[in-house]
């Protein structure tokens, strides 16, 4: 597993618990160690903990939604050639429905065009519930048995696609949800606790006068 990326606050926050370590290190050495040290000291461990937990969850959560957005894969064609091994992916751009699709070059042809399918798989989806309306709506018109099978078996695919789908979507949302609110909780501790570290290290650069 990759390591924890820290967002600026908590680095910062990192900082100053490291600082108050030393300082208990170095007080414990001279036996200087009061209670109310001790206490300072063991809420700073607790909440490093907490900090490395939380970092740790944000990244796996994080890395596991950057593969989920990768899995469709287009198989773009250009629409003039019909072949794809000269194309060249130039953008993203967002179509009349919401949805992201991938704009591309096709270098043989020398044409720009947007494919028509969703990059990802949240807006997929709802590309293949259209699709699957649109195949059942054809069904009530055509008379051809056999383009009849077809589609009847396009529709069972494609359901059986987003039953597989469906619920990957849907639990990385909750991840994502559950992360956010926690992201939120985490911030108000580390600018309240952040806060309170800064002011008992202002006590602590108390001016002495020179004897």
């Amino acid at each position: 597993m990759k390591q924890p990326a820290f967002k600026e606050n908590e680095r910062e926050l990192l900082k100053l618990i490291r600082f108050f370590s030393k300082r208990a290190e170095r007080l414990m050495e001279e036996g200087e160690m009061s209670n109310e040290i001790t206490q300072l000291t063991s809420a700073c461990e607790n909440l490093e903990k907490q900090l490395h937990i939380h970092a740790e969850n944000r990244t796996a959560i994080l890395d596991k939604r950057a593969r989920l957005e990768q899995i469709i894969e287009d198989n773009a064609q250009c629409p003039k050639c019909q072949k794809a091994d000269m194309l060249k992916r130039t953008g993203v751009t967002t179509n009349e429905r919401g949805w992201k699709c991938n704009t591309y070059k096709c270098r043989r042809c020398n044409i720009s065009f947007t494919w028509n399918r969703p990059n990802n798989p949240w807006h997929m989806k709802e590309f293949m519930q259209v699709y699957i309306a649109e195949l059942e709506l054809s069904l009530q018109t055509e008379q051809n048995e056999d383009i009849q099978a077809h589609t009847r078996q396009a529709i069972a695919q494609l359901h059986e696609s987003l039953e597989r789908l469906s619920p990957v979507l849907e639990t990385s949302d909750e991840e994502v949800t559950a992360l956010n609110e926690k992201e939120k909780e985490m911030d108000r501790l580390i600018h309240q606790f952040k806060n309170y570290l800064l002011i008992e290290k202002i006590k602590l650069d108390t001016y002495q006068e020179p004897e």
